[in-house]
């Protein structure tokens, strides 16, 4: 961030506050590592095709966004042309990658994906021989943090401008699949390094041209003027803009079918298994349905033992109670029959006792008369009337 033209009193708006912190706090902030290709902890350096092998890998990877698009010069030897790709994270937002494109002759050494005998390939860039010698297209990837892509930069490059830039709107942005297959369709159309057709300034050229083309809603910003030029002059190179975009079109045709054919075949596995799901939970309805089935018909049966237990109960006290009554009514009747048996002998006991006493009633009652009237009535010594034991005396006789 350029402090040019500051002055105190100039107000500044809340995005740029925002955008000034993040720029002096974004080196702290932990950088994302997990899109293999685009995010990494460390250096790496792959090929073309490589590079889309590890975004097809990986989903993170391949749905990260293309934001800018920088083409840069060298101004030193042959002028070298490369690109900076700046991509965006699909889901940490803040987090942008920087990512070095460029095409070389390969040479015979073994590089190791660090690209420590890339100083050693600049050279060889500064006069390559005339004839066809097999290309290296490749994408170097560094951390996430801007010392080591300015670092890294600066030790393969020496010095360098960036003449353009080419922006992407959010709502069109290419993904890192999309650049790859455009990647892959150049060095498929030509992969080897012909100085006067196929050389960095052609490979620069034609991705710049052709992403312009495939998303035409990109905002192309010019800097500087220069692009395919060594010491002022234009070089020829092979016009392949279109022929590239075509076969981009159909690899990814292609990539598109398959990962509709993969989506389709996930979407039937998914409905497999959701059928095989509904089918497992009415199975378990089903076998609920039937256990509460079974569970009310038990419960059923226990209340009709239960009320036939109770009927069987009643009934055996229906019968103790007429076998009660059937006793009570038997022995009723035993005390009756006792009671007629016993009544002739009772009242033949009762007129042998009654008859007497009445008689002696009778004759008592005349004999007292008989006392009460005569005047001799008189009493003993005791008091008792003479009269009452001469009846006495007469009743015992």
């Amino acid at each position: 961030m350029s402090f040019k033209g500051f002055k105190y009193g100039t107000n500044l708006n809340r995005s740029s506050i925002r955008g000034f912190i993040a720029a002096i706090f974004r080196p702290l902030m932990n950088s994302p590592s997990d899109a293999p290709g685009v995010f990494t902890s460390g250096d790496s350096k792959n090929d073309v095709g490589e590079w889309q092998m590890l975004l097809l890998g990986n989903e993170l990877s391949s749905q990260c966004q293309l934001e800018r698009l920088v083409y840069c010069k060298c101004t030193n030897g042959k002028e070298h042309e490369f690109l900076l790709l700046h991509f965006r994270h699909p889901t940490q937002r803040d987090a942008v990658a920087i990512l070095v494109l460029d095409r070389t002759p390969r040479t015979d050494s073994t590089e190791n994906n660090s690209g420590s005998s890339r100083r050693m390939q600049s050279s060889y860039i500064v006069s390559p021989s005339v004839s066809s010698t097999p290309a290296r297209d490749s994408i170097f990837t560094t951390p996430n943090n801007g010392s080591a892509i300015e670092s890294y930069l600066s030790r393969t490059y020496n010095e360098f401008k960036r003449l353009c830039y080419l922006d992407f709107p959010a709502s069109a942005r290419p993904s890192a699949l999309q650049v790859s297959v455009l990647l892959s369709a150049l060095s498929k159309h030509s992969s080897t390094y012909n100085l006067y057709l196929y050389q960095c300034y052609w490979y620069a050229h034609t991705v710049w041209e052709a992403l312009k083309r495939i998303f035409p809603d990109c905002n192309e910003i010019m800097l500087s003027k220069g692009r395919s030029r060594y010491l002022g002059l234009k070089i020829e190179k092979a016009d392949s803009v279109e022929v590239i975009c075509e076969q981009y079109y159909i690899q990814w045709a292609y990539i598109e079918n398959a990962a509709q054919e993969r989506r389709r075949a996930e979407e039937d596995r998914v409905w497999q298994i959701e059928q095989a799901m509904r089918r497992a939970e009415m199975a378990e309805r089903k076998a609920e349905e039937a256990e509460r089935k079974a569970e009310r018909k038990a419960e059923e049966a226990e209340r009709k033992a239960e009320r036939k237990a109770e009927e069987a109960e009643r009934k055996a006290e229906e019968a103790e109670r007429k076998a009660e009554e059937a006793g009570r009514k038997a022995e009723e009747a035993r005390k009756a029959e006792e009671r007629v048996r016993f009544f002739p002998e009772f009242v033949m006991l009762c007129y042998a006792i009654y008859s007497p006493i009445c008689r002696l009633g009778l004759n008592a009652k005349q004999k007292w008369t008989e006392c009460e009237s005569s005047s001799s009535a008189r009493r003993c010594d005791t008091g008792v009337p003479i009269a009452l034991i001469s009846l006495l005396s007469t009743s015992s006789s």
